[in-house]
């Protein structure tokens, strides 16, 4: 009843692809009639757009919603206000802070190209990939991915951290470097690579359904789980309209993302990643705290592989 007293159109910005991003907004539209304004971008531009609108005092967005890394950015700058709603309880611990909460989770798996790397040569663990001698392809802002790796390798494997950054430098040294998750997996499946590192699981079903040759089973594990995450603007003029999306986001809204091959955030709604893959999820707020340590490695990393970024 708020919200449609507000009588606003809810300007939304998101780092999901439209395919996706599109449909949800509209079914919210259907159910509340509710118009939404979709603004679409990779997340550091939506990471530069909100800070720069809240240091001119303009309230562009009235949610946001991109990776959890970036989020935390964003919240730690104080662009976000508190999230206060019993709906957080259904959503995955690890995913729900004080300002935002997860919408779903973003699983990132190698992936190879059937047609290229058959039988025996698929991988079957994180150092097959890392030092796999073929047409490799790095997505060139997996920072947070790279140091969560890192860190499994170091905890878990017992390796010093100066042996498993080496893994990675030799996963760059002739690799392709790409702008996009998305755009990555499509020329994967288009014949471009041998593998990728790290796509996203959900882009996957949706390219073999229309004949892309690629798979990502059987699974390399631990498969990494990073939050992405919604947030209502601290300067939004519509508190209602905004809280009622993000609330209907984080219920209604899970079983259409599911059906979008998403993993939903929401514990009470079944996913579209197999629940007996070993997982690790991100430690988002740790890896802020070492941003700049595993981002400056990263981008070392990949400048130092001399490869040249394929964009959109």
């Amino acid at each position: 009843e708020l919200a449609v007293e507000e009588g606003c159109e809810l300007s939304f910005y998101t780092s999901t692809n439209v395919d996706e991003s599109g449909p949800l907004t509209d079914a919210f539209t259907d159910a509340y009639d509710i118009d939404v304004a979709l603004y679409r971008a990779g997340s550091e531009t939506i990471v530069q757009r909100v800070l720069e609108e809240g240091e001119a005092n303009f309230p562009g967005a009235d949610v946001v919603g991109t990776n959890g890394p970036e989020m935390t950015i964003m919240a730690n700058e104080g662009m976000f206000a508190p999230l206060e709603t019993p709906i957080t309880e259904d959503i995955a611990d690890f995913a729900v802070t004080e300002h935002w909460a997860g919408y779903y989770l973003q699983i990132l798996v190698p992936v190879w190209n059937t047609d290229r790397v058959t039988g025996d040569a698929a991988p079957q663990t994180w150092e097959d990939v890392l030092t796999y001698d073929g047409n490799l392809a790095l997505e060139v802002g997996d920072w947070d991915w790279f140091a969560t790796l890192t860190k499994y390798f170091t905890d878990e494997q017992g390796m010093s951290e100066e042996e498993a950054t080496d893994l990675f430098r030799q996963a760059a040294d002739g690799a392709s470097v790409v702008d996009g998750h998305t755009l990555m997996t499509e020329l994967l499946a288009a014949g471009e690579y041998d593998m990728t590192a790290s796509s996203y699981q959900n882009r996957v079903p949706s390219l073999v359904a229309d004949g892309a040759p690629i798979s990502w089973e059987p699974p390399v594990e631990p498969s990494i789980v990073r939050p992405n995450a919604i947030a209502v603007h601290r300067d939004t003029d519509c508190p209602a309209t905004a809280l009622l999306f993000v609330e209907w986001t984080l219920t209604d809204g899970q079983s259409l993302l599911a059906e979008l091959d998403y993993t939903p955030a929401n514990t009470t709604v079944e996913g579209a990643f197999p629940e007996d893959v070993e997982t690790i999820l991100v430690d988002v707020e740790a890896l802020i705290r070492e941003r700049d340590k595993w981002e400056g490695l990263y981008e070392e990393i990949i400048r130092e592989s001399g490869a040249q970024l394929i964009e959109e």
